[in-house]
């Protein structure tokens, strides 16, 4: 069960490390992360290459504001405000297309539900 930080929904960037630096991004050039086991690749608005940072994607889903962000596949967590448009089984968010996973479609149900 995740526990309910209130700090988490009034965030609005992240310190990502990557490259050995610290990057600041703010929450709202997210569209979405793609998980590979340890890593997490985030993908920004207007970069064409995502950034990768040594953190897996669980770590992501804590810090993210749950209003924003869902995990919608087991490698995928999206920016709601970002998609373009809902299949059956997959999202598009600009020209990236991202599977749905069975056992995520019933929360992207209620987020659909609750935004229509």
């Amino acid at each position: 069960m995740r526990t309910v930080n209130p700090e988490k929904n009034k965030r609005t960037y992240l310190f990502i490390k990557s490259e050995y630096k610290l990057i600041r991004i703010n929450l709202s050039d997210i569209l979405f992360l793609s998980g590979l086991r340890d890593y997490t690749q985030i993908f920004l608005k207007g970069k064409t290459s995502p950034l990768t940072t040594l953190q897996n994607l669980k770590e992501f889903e804590t810090k993210l504001p749950e209003d924003n962000f869902i995990r919608v596949h087991r490698s995928y967590i999206i920016a709601v405000g970002q998609v373009d448009t809902i299949s059956r089984n997959e999202i598009s968010i600009g020209h990236h297309t991202i599977p749905i996973g069975n056992a995520y479609k019933q929360g992207l149900d209620s987020i659909i539900e609750k935004n229509s």
